[in-house]
């Protein structure tokens, strides 16, 4: 464990990354991302810090912001000794949570010898003489976060009472006139309606959406909602008259009834589903477990016809989902080649030597992801100035990231041995839970097209244990009788 500073004095010359947060998507207050950023260009001249280039920018609720991508990304790069200390311009952008900032310090970032200076304060959370005022300054964020919760609830429950109004966004086929009250929207009332209309025919709600052009999601917020039969969710009157007649909707609501596959049975507490890394090869959307299955929601064109032709004597064979057995049977399969492949020791070894360097990808996977969302936002603020110090806060991390790096080494003789236990480990593993942990360390992701073809990326975990060395670039897997490529 590497030891702490102290004091702000032991803070020179250390690496240090960002912490920016806004609470919603193009969010700009007092505290938005230019005064954040500036409070830290500050602090690094102040301090005598070393500006890595690395910054994680959250739009994300203060109260939650711990469960965000962002938030992992920066623990995974604190984690590896991406950088010696993080700066975050106020302490309430950093999070309004105050359990989970004490959490996060003192069980994710001190132990790993990273402290966080908050510059708006000068508190720095190694410091046990800034400790007191961390604490307060947290406890005041989050009660200013509490508080406001309380007066939007407030404000929802009047406009309930007096003006019959629900209050929120306005849903498909809505819009909030001058007053700020609920209305039927001229530019999308009549697809509403429309999609009522064909539902009633008995139409699926993907055919709705295909007819329609509305996402399959939308549709079906829009069939579940009272708000178009001009009730609220109490089932009492609201302001305004029905998009559709009662009748439709309740028409509707009994035919969606009858057609259901789960009617209300609570999800199974084990989670059994070992592999949640599946995605269409074609579309690229995620699959997920359900009932048994590993379903595609929306199902594209290529995964249904990928299904097999002969027919099936058991379960559902539409080629929308495929039960989970069938998919967690290729992991299976592929562990075992793996140990196979394991006894060619002169391969694997071959790539353990640590002899070659490589940059950091994922690293350079973020930045990407760093810069798409810049351009986004920039097409949406048209911030020119804004925009290209963000993109040379990036080249900066970027040409960081693809400085050749030595991998971590893993012993030739532990990995092989790691590659022959493959097999029997996933088998012992506890049901879908232990067998998902195992498939998130080994893979990626994988991508499926029906019961046809799987492509499987490794995570950077399984490539330093030897098993990309110990796998051909294609092999045939058997699943339940069929010979499937991998």
């Amino acid at each position: 464990m590497k030891r702490l500073p102290l004091t702000v004095d032991e803070l020179r010359g250390l690496r240090a990354a960002r912490w920016v947060r806004e609470s919603t998507p193009g969010q700009f207050d007092r505290y938005g991302p230019e005064a954040q950023t500036e409070l830290q260009d500050r602090a690094i001249a102040r301090l005598g810090l070393v500006d890595t280039g690395l910054i994680w920018r959250a739009a994300h609720s203060g109260r939650t912001v711990y469960r965000s991508s962002e938030m992992v990304a920066m623990m995974a790069a604190a984690d590896r000794g991406a950088f010696d200390v993080l700066l975050v311009g106020y302490v309430s952008r950093w999070q309004r949570n105050l359990h989970r900032t004490l959490e996060l310090l003192e069980d994710k970032l001190h132990p790993v010898g990273v402290p966080v200076y908050f510059a708006d304060e000068e508190i720095l959370s190694s410091a046990d003489r800034d400790w007191d005022q961390l604490v307060g300054e947290a406890q005041d964020a989050e009660r200013s976060s509490r508080r406001l919760s309380r007066r939007i609830k407030e404000g929802y429950a009047s406009k309930l009472t007096k003006e019959r109004d629900p209050g929120g966004h306005p849903p498909f086929g809505f819009r909030r006139n001058a007053a700020k009250l609920l209305e039927a929207d001229p530019a999308t009332a009549a697809v509403a309606v429309r999609i009522y209309e064909l539902s009633a025919a008995g139409l699926s709600d993907a055919a709705v959406a295909e007819h329609t052009g509305v996402g399959l999601f939308t549709v079906r917020g829009v069939l579940t909602s009272p708000l178009y039969a001009g009730r609220l969710r109490d089932g009492s009157q609201a302001h305004w008259a029905p998009l559709v007649p009662v009748a439709v909707w309740d028409q509707v609501r009994t035919i969606r009834a009858h057609r259901a596959t789960n009617t209300g049975r609570k999800a199974d507490p084990r989670r059994p589903y070992a592999l949640d890394m599946l995605h269409c090869a074609s579309c690229g959307k995620r699959l997920t477990g359900d009932t048994g299955y590993y379903r595609h929601r929306e199902p594209c064109t290529a995964f249904v016809e990928a299904r097999p032709a002969e027919p099936r004597t058991r379960g559902r064979w539409n080629g929308h989902a495929y039960r989970k057995e069938l998919y967690e049977e290729i992991v299976e399969g592929l562990l075992a080649e793996i140990a196979v492949g394991a006894g060619t020791l002169t391969r694997v070894v071959g790539v353990l030597d640590g002899s070659n360097p490589a940059p950091d990808r994922r690293e350079l996977d973020r930045i990407e992801r760093e810069r798409t969302r810049a351009t986004t936002r920039y097409l949406r603020d048209r911030d020119i100035a804004r925009l290209d110090g963000t993109m040379r806060e990036l080249d900066r991390a970027a040409e960081t990231a693809r400085t050749p790096r030595a991998a971590d080494v893993v012993p030739a003789d532990v990995a092989v041995r790691y590659l022959r236990e493959l097999p029997e480990t996933w088998r012992a593993a506890d049901g879908g839970a232990g067998q998902q942990l195992l498939a998130s360390a080994l893979f990626s992701r994988i991508e499926i097209l029906g019961l046809q073809e799987a492509t499987v990326h490794l995570t950077e975990h399984a490539v330093r244990h030897g098993i990309a060395a110990a796998l051909p670039e294609e092999v045939g897997i058997s699943v339940s009788g069929r010979g499937e490529r991998i």
